[in-house]
């Protein structure tokens, strides 16, 4: 009957093992949670400087605007500026890559945030490439087609 004091000991050992690792684990959850709040912080802090980039360029896009409808009525045309063109090749370039496991919401918010860049996005005052374009009169609808 001597075993139990060795169990008693090895169930002792095990558990004060167990709580180093539970207490290790709470000190990594901490650093990430204080890590969270600090990226989350960031996030709101670009938020906030591409909100106010974005007021500032639709105030100098009216400008550019309101310019070339002058340069129209003036019979120049070949001053006018192509906001198009311009927006386009400042928003070409490499875009970050996606991690391979995002939560639905931050994919929603990745979608979000591309189709400001995108052709037709919120941004883009001509349609998407490839949207249609008048003419299309009825809707289309696979609905009671039969297949084949």
């Amino acid at each position: 009957m001597t075993p139990i004091p060795d169990d008693k000991r090895r169930a002792a050992a095990a558990q004060s093992e167990a709580c180093v690792d539970i207490a290790a684990l709470a000190d990594e959850i901490s650093a990430n949670a204080a890590s969270l709040d600090e990226r989350w912080r960031m996030a709101q802090w670009l938020i906030e400087q591409l909100r106010q980039q974005l007021f500032e360029a639709d105030a100098l896009r009216r400008a550019v605007a309101a310019a070339n409808s002058q340069f129209d009525a003036a019979g120049v045309a070949n001053l006018k500026i192509n906001l198009t063109a311009i927006r386009r090749a400042a928003i070409a370039g490499r875009r970050a890559a996606a991690p391979a496991r995002l939560s639905a919401a931050a994919i929603q918010a990745d979608k979000m945030l591309l189709s400001l860049l995108s052709p037709g996005g919120a941004l883009d005052p001509r349609p998407a490439l490839g949207a249609p374009v008048g003419g299309i009169t009825d809707r289309f609808s696979l609905r009671g087609r039969g297949r084949g």
